[in-house]
């Protein structure tokens, strides 16, 4: 009896170590329709990036890991609010029907022939989601700032992407680990819809080297909201689909500014997206791990966040 205890004792302590202890966050909606925002305190310091062995260990290319580091150390100095969820395809919807906002067609999605640009792919086909409750994927970059401006006009805040470190912050939620609910990747399916065995049914010849060994019980997307949320209160900042940020894409942290601003330049040819997708295998869905994408890129793997300040 004795070593039962001590073994549910231990096991507890584990757990504890592990995930950061939760509390209830602070909720802002500014609207009904509006997205639901969690409130980050300012004061919070953590290291931005990864060192070459987390990419090692996590099977991730040279190529793709080397933009995590030189690392950097960050304080949020700005209070803000960040979505709870990634904007989902009913509140882009409300925006739409709204304003008459006319989006393009053509989106990047996964068929049986690997990735290839689908023609007549938009953010509502329900082969991405099933659903409006799902992350709106297939945008432009301008058309997820005229959904923001929409907002900001709307609301009388001023909404915006989240910047990278803002984003790394809120998405760490206090946890040093590659993964923001710890180093278990058994656990994956608890948090995050990713490559996992659904995503193998429809993408059996796609060359990763792993797998989540587990079942998110979605191919592609899945509602926002699904899965457990991290010690903030915020879902899916693992997988579902891959986030732009307000930042201007460098190899590196080594330029990133320590307030946890946005890093930019007066010209701009791409940007920072976080947190992997429905497609993005085990490495790719690290809290550090970040993706070069340019402007008029749009595919089925990517959405967005929303964040503004808070006085």
């Amino acid at each position: 009896m004795v070593i039962q205890s001590n073994y549910v004792w231990l096991a507890a302590l584990a757990l504890l170590s592990t995930v950061p202890a939760k509390a209830d966050p602070t909720i802002i909606k500014d609207c009904e329709t509006c997205p639901e925002l969690v409130v980050i305190e300012a004061g919070g310091s953590f290291v931005m990036g990864a060192e070459k062995a987390e990419g090692d260990t996590w099977g991730m290319l040279e190529r793709m890991s080397s933009n995590e580091r030189p690392t950097a150390e960050i304080t949020i100095s700005q209070r803000y609010a960040i979505g709870r969820t990634e904007v989902t395809r009913a509140q882009f919807a409300v925006f739409v029907d709204e304003t008459g906002f006319k989006t393009k067609k053509g989106c990047f999605h996964l068929t049986s022939a690997g990735w290839s640009m689908q023609p007549k792919l938009s953010w509502r086909d329900d082969s991405i989601g099933g659903s409006d409750a799902h992350p709106v994927p297939c945008l432009r970059r301008p058309e997820m700032a005229a959904y923001m401006d929409w907002l900001t006009t709307k609301t009388g805040q001023t909404y915006r992407l989240p910047s990278e470190a803002e984003w790394e912050y809120a998405a760490r939620a206090g946890s040093s680990y590659p993964t923001f609910w710890g180093e278990d990747w058994t656990d994956a399916c608890v948090y995050q819809n990713g490559a996992d065995q659904s995503f193998v049914k429809v993408a059996p010849d796609i060359p990763y080297g792993q797998f989540a060994d587990c079942d998110d019980g979605y191919a592609f997307t899945s509602p926002a909201g699904t899965y457990a949320p991290n010690a903030f209160g915020l879902y899916d900042v693992a997988g579902n689909v891959g986030e732009w940020t307000s930042d201007c894409y460098a190899q590196g942290h080594a330029d990133a500014p320590a307030d946890g601003s946005p890093l930019q330049k007066r010209s701009c040819k791409a940007w920072v997206a976080k947190g992997g997708s429905w497609a993005g295998f085990p490495g790719l869905l690290r809290v550090s791990t970040r993706l070069r994408i340019i402007a008029r890129t749009t595919g089925s793997g990517f959405g967005f966040r929303v964040a503004r300040d808070v006085n």
